[in-house]
Formats: structure tokens, C-alpha cells, sequence
């Protein structure tokens, strides 16, 4: 049987013969653990916001709302 022929029945009657190609993993996909966050930063897991909102204050303090001595005054 020449090699050609050899070569073409093979490839036709091979187990690890592909449909497809397989997509490849991600980048960093075998990495076992958990990485620093200076690492997710330069990844782009997290994003850093230069200019972060002030965060919103109650008009009323939550002690003041909930206080146990004025529901007891009332009674």
C-alpha cells in the first residue's frame, strides 16, 4: 500500500480525529489559587475608579430611629 493511501485511511479511521478545533482555554485558566489584588488589577478583574462618589448620609441617624428609651417614653 503506498504511504499516501496509508495517510488518507488513518485520518479516516482515527479516534482523535477533531469536527472542530477545540477552543483554546483562557489565558490564566490553570492557575490554581487565588491571585493578589495588584494582579486582578492588572488583569482587569477589578476596576479602580479614579474619582469614587461620596457616599450618601442619613438624614437621621439609625440609634435615633430605632431607640429602644423613646418607644418606652411613649408607652
Amino acid at each position: 500500500m503506498p504511504e499516501e493511501e496509508k495517510q488518507k485511511k488513518l485520518s479516516a479511521c482515527s479516534r482523535h480525529r477533531f469536527l472542530y478545533i477545540p477552543p483554546c482555554t483562557p489565558e490564566n485558566f490553570w492557575e490554581v489559587g487565588f491571585p493578589s489584588t495588584q494582579t486582578c488589577i492588572e488583569r482587569g478583574y477589578i476596576k479602580e475608579d479614579k474619582n469614587p462618589q461620596a457616599r450618601l448620609r442619613r438624614r437621621q441617624p439609625l440609634t435615633a430611629l430605632f431607640s429602644l428609651k423613646q418607644s418606652q417614653q411613649e408607652d
